[in-house]
């Protein structure tokens, strides 16, 4: 078709916009997806929901960018992938696909003849990431975690791709903005840094509830971000973002009990106790101490922990 566009089995005609479900080889599940080809050339920009499936404030916020913008207001492509792990979604798994027990943003860029979220990644890298020139992923808590909103950016030795992401990464209306070194292998957003692609993670809503408020703070940054790169029409609103060069997770080495002594948004030092594991008995067995002083942006709510199992996570 004339200045068509697709994407595997989708397509759609210039100054149109279409949706149906993404099919990808080896992958049982079809992805909900929508298309818009604007009226006019410009960058091709991916939006991401649901890369976890229970992270429900975030597939909201896709589904309602994917839902509102028509095709008439546009100047390159969009696509929008509002629930990119359906078999996660629909079995209300927390963190892991349910097909494998993997964590889908652990192992980009995956592997053709893996397990189930390796070939999800690797599909959705080869067949979309690829196709497109920025990603915004957006996540939020999952059903056992509590967060104060922030975004992430890889810090790659592209220096253009760097400083593209952590632009981008600051177009939300959203404080805090990390600057990470690699602390989360096998992710989308360093996945597609590391092959030429800006990409940012945007977090916000927690602990599985379907928070409209932050669904809209989501919508409002991904459409701000749209507009900074010219494919829709206004002036970018810039955000006081404070920049964070560490994200330092804090992970259980046990089974056991978790009590947190801190909260999301609260000031830490160094050295201070964030928490204690404790056994099924009630005996503490490990306190969990600050290696830096900074602000807990991640914690995770759960009073049951398993070895490896992150704990909550401090930006400074």
């Amino acid at each position: 078709m004339s200045n068509g566009w697709g994407i595997r089995n989708l397509s759609v005609a210039e100054g149109q916009k279409e949706k149906g479900y993404l099919e990808l080889p080896t992958i049982a599940e079809k992805l909900p997806a929508f298309l818009v080809n604007g009226i006019a050339e410009g960058p091709k920009v991916l939006v991401l929901g649901g890369i976890h499936g229970c992270e429900y404030t975030s597939i909201d916020a896709a589904q309602k960018v994917g839902a509102s913008i028509t095709p008439a207001e546009v100047k390159g492509k969009i696509i929008v992938l509002p629930i990119a792990n359906p078999a996660s979604f629909y079995a209300r798994s927390i963190y892991v696909h349910p097909g494998d027990q993997k964590n889908l943003n652990r192992v980009f860029p995956g592997k053709k003849e893996g397990t189930d979220a390796e070939r999800l990644a690797y599909w959705l890298n080869e067949s979309v990431f690829k196709e497109v020139d920025y990603i915004i992923d957006l996540h939020g808590g999952d059903m056992i975690e509590a967060l104060v909103p922030f975004t992430i950016y890889h810090v790659t030795e592209d220096e253009e791709v760097l400083n593209s992401s952590k632009e981008i990464a600051s177009l939300f209306d959203i404080e805090y903005v990390i600057g990470s070194k690699g602390q989360v292998p096998g992710s989308t957003y360093g996945c597609a840094a590391e092959q030429g692609i800006p990409a940012i993670i945007a977090e916000a809503g927690q602990q599985g509830i379907m928070s409209e408020e932050h669904s809209l703070l989501l919508q409002k940054g991904v459409k701000n971000i749209l507009i900074s790169l010219g494919l829709l029409e206004g002036e970018a609103e810039k955000s006081d973002s404070t920049f964070l060069s560490v994200f330092d997770w804090y992970r259980s080495d046990r089974k056991g009990l978790w009590y947190p002594a801190v909260q999301i948004g609260d000031a830490v030092a160094k050295g201070q106790v964030l928490g204690k594991l404790a056994n099924e008995f009630g005996d503490t067995v490990k306190e969990v101490v600050s290696h830096t002083e900074g602000t807990v942006l991640f914690l995770v709510s759960s009073l049951a922990i398993n070895d490896t199992d992150p704990l909550l996570a401090v930006g400074a």
